[in-house]
C-alpha cells in the first residue's frame, strides 16, 4: 500500500502524539508475505486469523430529527487499539470509529467542534458535499485553534445537485491533515434516501466498511475495517446485502477482492449509476467510497485481501493483507438467478451526469503535479498552497474541462470540493464513465510519460459560489503543497 513520501509525516506523527510505552512489543501483526489458496484466500498468521472470530461492528450512528442533525465532535489525543497493537493517536469523541453522521436532503447539519488537541489547530470538511463552501458551512478556511470550539451549519439544499449518497468528514487544516487522519480523525457521513435511486436496497441489511490505515512506527502498517482487524463479515448464501465501502485513510491506495465473490457496484463517491455494474476489484484512492450490493456466496469462508500493485516506482509493492473474513453459512435466503435480478435495476430518476455529459465547455485548464528530489514539497503549476492567493477564478455556470498530468512515479489523486465531475480520459484512453466522482487517481508517470487525467467540472450550482480548493488527496502531499484555490463567482 501507499506510505508516498511520507516518512515526516509518519515521525511528525508520532513525536506529537507521544510513542507507545516501550513494553508494547506487539509483533508487526499485518506486514506478511501472503500465500493464497487455489481460490484466492489469503493464508493469514496465527496471530491475525484469530481476529476472524470478531463480527463486523458498525460505527454508532447520529441522525437528523425534524430536519436537523444536532451533534458535537471532540478531538483530543487518544490511545488507540487495533488487534494487539495499541499506540498513541487523535481521536474524534474518544473514538477510533466514531460517530456515524446521517441527514436527508433539506436538513441542517448544527455540529460543534471542539479542539482539545495538545498543538495545532483543526477543522472538519464535509467531504463531498455540494453546500456552501462560505462562512459556517463546508469552509476549510476556518483554524479552530487549541481549546477553541466552532458551530458548523452546514444546510443540504432540498433541491439542487446534492443527492443521497455516502461521503466522510475529516480535518482539513493545512499543514497538519496528514497526522490528524493518521491518528484517527475521520468518519462517515450519509444523505440517507438512496433507496429512492435503488428502490432494491430498501430494506436489505446494511454494511458499512470503512478503510483506514495506521503507521505507528517506520516497519509497519495497519489497515482496519471500521477500527478492526480481519473481522468477520456474515451473510447467508444467496442473501442480498447493501454494502457502503469508504477509503477514509490518510494516504492509502489500496486495490481490493474478496476471493470468488464479485461485488455489483450502484455508486462512486455518492452518485449513482444507471445500472449495477458486476467488478471482481475495486481501486479506491483515500477518500474514494462505492455503495454495492453483495450477494452471498455458497457456504464457506472467503478472505477479502489487497492485491499488491505497483504505486511507486522506487519501491517493491506492499505484500497483500487480509482485511476481513466473510463467512457465508445458513439456510440458503433466496432463489436463483440473483445475480441477473440485481443487474436487471436501473437508476429512478434524473442524473446529474446527464447535464455534465452534455454541457458546453466554457474554458479547458492544464494543471501540473510535480515535486522536489527530496519528496519535501509537491507543488500544482509549480506553486505550492497559499491560502491568501486563489489560483483559479470560474464563473458561476460554467462548466470547464481540467486536465490533470501526474510528473511523479507514484500515484497522487484529485479532489475538488463543493463539486462533484465526471471523467473523460486516463493516459489518453477514453472513459465511458456511469457516474460522478469527487475524488480519482492519477497513475503514476512511467518512461512513456506522464500520468494524465481529464475531467469535466460542472461549476453551475449557486450553493457553491466562494472560495473552496482541489488537491492531492494523499493528505501528506496536500500538506506538503499539492493544493490549489478556486474561486467561484456569480
Amino acid at each position: 500500500m501507499a506510505r508516498s513520501g511520507i516518512g515526516l509525516d509518519r515521525r511528525s506523527f508520532l513525536t506529537t502524539a507521544g510513542r507507545a510505552a516501550a513494553t508494547l512489543a506487539a509483533p508487526n501483526i499485518l506486514r506478511w508475505s501472503a500465500t493464497l489458496t487455489a481460490s484466492g484466500a489469503a493464508l493469514l498468521p496465527a496471530s491475525v486469523r484469530a481476529h476472524a472470530d470478531e463480527a463486523l461492528l458498525q460505527p454508532p450512528e447520529i441522525r437528523s430529527r425534524n430536519g436537523i442533525l444536532d451533534a458535537t465532535i471532540s478531538a483530543a489525543p487518544g490511545r488507540v487499539q487495533l488487534g494487539e497493537y495499541a499506540f498513541p493517536g487523535f481521536l474524534y469523541n474518544g473514538a477510533y470509529s466514531p460517530p456515524l453522521l446521517r441527514a436527508r436532503v433539506g436538513d441542517t447539519m448544527r455540529i460543534t467542534f471542539q479542539n482539545n488537541l495538545p498543538d495545532d489547530p483543526s477543522n472538519l470538511h464535509y467531504h463531498g458535499l455540494s453546500v456552501s463552501p462560505q462562512g459556517r458551512s463546508d469552509n476549510v478556511f476556518v483554524h479552530v485553534h487549541p481549546g477553541q470550539e466552532f458551530q458548523y451549519e452546514v444546510r443540504i439544499p432540498a433541491k439542487g445537485r446534492q443527492g443521497p449518497g455516502l461521503f466522510w468528514y475529516h480535518p482539513h487544516a493545512h499543514g497538519v491533515v496528514a497526522k490528524q487522519i493518521l491518528g484517527g480523525m475521520s468518519g462517515a457521513l450519509v444523505i440517507d434516501g438512496f433507496e429512492q435511486l435503488f428502490p432494491i436496497v430498501d430494506g436489505l441489511p446494511e454494511r458499512f466498511l470503512l478503510i483506514k490505515h495506521a503507521e505507528p512506527n517506520d516497519d509497519s502498517e495497519i489497515i482496519s475495517i471500521n477500527g478492526q482487524l480481519n473481522p468477520t463479515v456474515r451473510i447467508r448464501p444467496g442473501e442480498v446485502q447493501f454494502w457502503r465501502i469508504a477509503n477514509i485513510g490518510a494516504t492509502l491506495f489500496v486495490k481490493m477482492r474478496i476471493a470468488d465473490m464479485p461485488l455489483y457496484v450502484l455508486a462512486t463517491d455518492g452518485h449513482p449509476l444507471s445500472r449495477p455494474r458486476r467488478v471482481g476489484e475495486l481501486f479506491l484512492g483515500p477518500g474514494e467510497r462505492v455503495d454495492a450490493i453483495a450477494i452471498g456466496p455458497p457456504a464457506g469462508e472467503y478472505a477479502m485481501a489487497t492485491v499488491p500493485f505497483q504505486n511507486e516506482a522506487w519501491k517493491k509493492p506492499d505484500p497483500a493483507q487480509q482485511l476481513a473474513t466473510i463467512v457465508s453459512a445458513g439456510p440458503r435466503a433466496a432463489s436463483a438467478n440473483l445475480e441477473a435480478e440485481v443487474l436487471r435495476q436501473r437508476v429512478v430518476g434524473e442524473r446529474w451526469i446527464d447535464e455534465v455529459r452534455n454541457a458546453r465547455i466554457a474554458r479547458p485548464r492544464t494543471f501540473d503535479y510535480s515535486r522536489t528530489p527530496d519528496r519535501h514539497v509537491f507543488m500544482i503549476n509549480g506553486r505550492v498552497m497559499d491560502e491568501n492567493r486563489v489560483d483559479e477564478t470560474v464563473n458561476l455556470g460554467d462548466t470547464e474541462e481540467w486536465t490533470v498530468i501526474n510528473t511523479d512515479q507514484q500515484y497522487h489523486s484529485f479532489h475538488i470540493h463543493q463539486t462533484a465531475f465526471l471523467v473523460t480520459e486516463v493516459n489518453g484512453m477514453p472513459q465511458n464513465d456511469d457516474s460522478l466522482h469527487d475524488t480519482f487517481s492519477i497513475p503514476p508517470a512511467t518512461d512513456a510519460g506522464p500520468g494524465v487525467l481529464k475531467v469535466v467540472i460542472p461549476f453551475t450550482d449557486p450553493v457553491i459560489v466562494g472560495r473552496f480548493v482541489y488537491h492531492c488527496h494523499a493528505v501528506d502531499h496536500e500538506d506538503k503543497g499539492m493544493m490549489g484555490i478556486v474561486e467561484v463567482v456569480a
